[in-house]
């Protein structure tokens, strides 16, 4: 049975993506995981506090709830970035590698996304074009019908 371990799990996306998963896993089979305890929780519902700075802590929950599966979701968003750039390069930084190290430790699937801002101010917008030339009789009807 597939066991996933989420970080982040109050955050936007996480509080999202805990309830799916439950629904399409079962409650038993989803570790969630923030700095914090949610406002709100039940008692079949899996929890843990979890610092990702915390090496140790992040491998004895992989270890101790066989987990196969980690959705990297910890993170200091822009805002408070900015006010306190030594704790979100730790937080940030420390906590990838930390979940990356765990991930590999243990041969887990392993997520973590991006955003927009990856790609900075100066990156060039550029246009690309593609050749469409489609050949099967439904392809050419699909490429016209949407034009």
């Amino acid at each position: 049975m597939k066991r996933v371990l989420v970080t982040g799990c109050l955050g936007q996306i996480g509080s999202e993506l805990v309830t799916r998963l439950r629904q399409d896993l079962g409650k038993e089979n989803v570790i969630a995981t923030d700095i914090r305890l949610p406002e709100q929780s039940t008692d079949d519902e899996l929890f843990e506090i979890l610092d990702v700075m915390d090496y140790e802590k992040m491998r004895s929950l992989v270890e101790t709830y066989q987990v196969d599966t980690l959705i990297h979701l910890a993170a200091l968003l822009s805002a408070v970035a900015e006010a306190k750039p030594k704790f979100a390069w730790d937080l940030n930084m420390v906590g990838l590698v930390n979940a990356l190290e765990v991930a590999r430790e243990f041969d887990l699937k392993f997520f973590t996304p991006s955003s927009i801002g990856a790609f900075g101010p100066d990156t060039p917008k550029k246009k690309y074009t593609t050749r469409y030339t489609p050949t099967p009789y439904y392809d050419v009807w699909s490429n016209k019908s949407r034009r």
